[in-house]
């Protein structure tokens, strides 16, 4: 009897090892990667380290002998084209940095001998929610925008939308990545965000 009692606690254990396992395997797939810290409310952009993304428009303004101020929008390449330069590759880059690679660019061409250049973010790219959301569709970014802001935009949940996950492809990735709703996330230009069905 004695040992028959030990064999059903062992056979317990065992069985809390495996559930504790699964449930520890699921958190780690809910969690965002470790790339993707920063979609963490708190660690999102700030106005200085903001990374520009296609689908930005940018407003580029050169001091030379008379200033001169011109609107540009990232394409889908990532360059931008400011004449007479040839396209200049800004995406990930912050505004200052590239103001800084538009100079290089100027000096290097010839074109100006001393350029002063600034670059400021006018209009962000879109952020896109999908699914399970009253309006599907394509909405404008703010600055430090968070995902339940971007889900109200789309005009909240519907019934059938899961409430404890989301997925997100960032811009420039080809996969989804799937968070956990308990934690406080930001989005950023270019996102896409698809609230799925619960499952029944």
């Amino acid at each position: 009897m004695r040992a028959t009692g030990w064999s059903r606690v062992a056979g317990v254990l065992a069985l809390v090892l495996v559930v504790a396992g699964c449930a520890g395997e699921r958190l780690q797939t809910m969690l965002p990667r470790a790339a993707d810290e920063r979609l963490i409310t708190g660690a999102g952009p700030g106005a200085g380290d903001y990374r520009l993304m296609v689908g930005d428009k940018v407003r580029v303004t050169q001091y030379d002998v008379a200033s001169e101020t011109n609107e540009y929008t990232i394409d889908p390449s990532g360059a931008i084209i400011v004449p007479p330069l040839a396209p200049v590759s800004v995406a990930g880059m912050t505004p200052a940095a590239a103001a800084r690679l538009l100079e290089k660019r100027f000096t290097e061409g010839g074109l100006l001998r001393a350029p002063r250049i600034t670059l400021e973010v006018t209009a962000y790219g879109p952020v896109f929610v999908l699914g399970e959301v009253s309006r599907p569709g394509e909405f404008s970014y703010k600055p430090g925008m968070s995902l339940l802001a971007a889900i109200a935009s789309a005009g909240g949940y519907t019934y059938r939308a899961d409430k404890s996950r989301v997925f997100i492809r960032r811009s420039g990735d080809k996969l989804e990545t799937v968070y956990d709703l308990n934690a406080d996330l930001v989005v950023l230009p270019g996102d896409v965000v698809r609230v799925p069905e619960i499952r029944f």
